[in-house]
C-alpha cells in the first residue's frame, strides 16, 4: 500500500468550520490513555470501547453513535494494561453519498473527565497511520445484513503461518481484554512453545485469564481444526 505523506487540514480550521455545521464531513481524532477510558481491567473490551465512542459522539454531535452516519476506528486499545497511549477515530461522512476523501480533521485529547482540543497537526507517525484508515462509508447492505452465527475457518498457507497469526491474535486478545475463544485456547494447548512467547510479552494478570475457561465465544464446529492450503490468501501479522 502506498502511504501518502500529505498533511490533513489543520485542526484549528476544522474546528472553526464544523462549529456551525454538525453535518459536514469530518474526522474526529481522540488521543487518550487506556486507564482514562471508562471502565477498568475487569470491564470487557466492547463495553469500554462503546462507552468511549459514545462520549465522543455526545461531545461532538450531541447524540449517540450512528453507524449509518459514522464509522469508527481504534489504535492500541490495550485495555488490559494501564498507561498505554491509544487513539479513537470517528469518521462522520455527512449526507453526501460520496464524501470527500480528505475531510478536515479535529484532534482532541481526552483527560478522563473532558475533551481538550489540540491545535496544530498530530505527530508525523499518527499522520502516516491515518492513511491506512480510508474515509469511506460502509456499504448499506453490509450494515443491514445478518451475519452468520459461525465464522468461516481461516485457511492457512502453512503451519508456520498459523502459528505466527494465532500468536499475534492471542497477544492482541489478551492485551485488549477481548473475550477468549476456543480456537485460541486450543492453540495454547497445541503449541505450548509459541504460547510461551506470548506469555513473556503480556502482563501476568492478562495471561491469568487463560486459567478461567468461562469466556469462550465463537466456538469452533466439531470438525474444524487447523486448515492449510498452498494457494490461500496471506495476511501478514507483525511478530509478537
Amino acid at each position: 500500500m502506498e502511504v501518502s505523506n500529505a498533511d490533513p487540514p489543520s485542526t484549528e480550521a476544522a474546528a472553526a468550520a464544523n462549529a456551525s455545521d454538525l453535518d459536514s464531513p469530518v474526522r474526529v481524532l481522540v488521543q487518550t490513555q487506556t486507564h482514562l477510558v471508562p471502565g477498568d481491567k475487569t470491564t470487557h473490551f466492547g463495553e469500554r470501547y462503546d462507552a468511549m465512542v459514545s462520549l465522543i459522539c455526545q461531545h461532538v454531535w450531541q447524540r449517540e453513535y450512528d453507524q449509518f452516519r459514522e464509522r469508527d476506528w481504534s489504535y492500541h486499545c490495550h485495555f488490559a494494561v494501564d498507561n498505554v497511549e491509544c487513539w479513537f477515530l470517528i469518521d462522520h461522512h455527512g449526507p453526501d453519498p460520496t464524501p470527500p476523501p480528505d475531510p478536515p480533521l479535529i484532534w482532541y485529547r481526552w483527560t478522563g473527565t473532558k475533551f481538550m482540543i489540540v491545535h496544530g497537526r498530530p505527530p508525523s507517525g499518527v499522520r502516516r497511520e491515518l492513511q491506512y484508515y480510508p474515509f469511506e462509508r460502509v456499504a448499506h447492505y453490509i450494515l443491514t445484513e445478518e451475519y452468520p452465527r459461525r465464522r468461516t475457518p481461516r485457511v492457512y498457507k502453512s503451519r508456520d503461518e498459523e502459528i505466527r497469526v494465532k500468536r499475534h491474535m492471542l497477544r492482541h486478545t489478551l492485551l485488549s481484554n477481548l473475550c477468549l475463544t476456543e480456537e485460541l485456547l486450543r492453540f495454547v494447548k497445541d503449541f505450548p512453545d509459541a504460547a510461551e512467547r506470548v506469555k513473556a510479552r503480556v502482563p501476568p494478570e492478562a495471561w491469568a485469564r487463560l486459567e478461567d475457561p468461562s469466556e469462550f465465544v465463537m466456538p469452533l464446529e466439531p470438525d474444524e481444526g487447523h486448515t492449510w492450503a498452498e494457494s490461500s490468501d496471506r495476511v501478514e501479522c507483525p511478530e509478537s
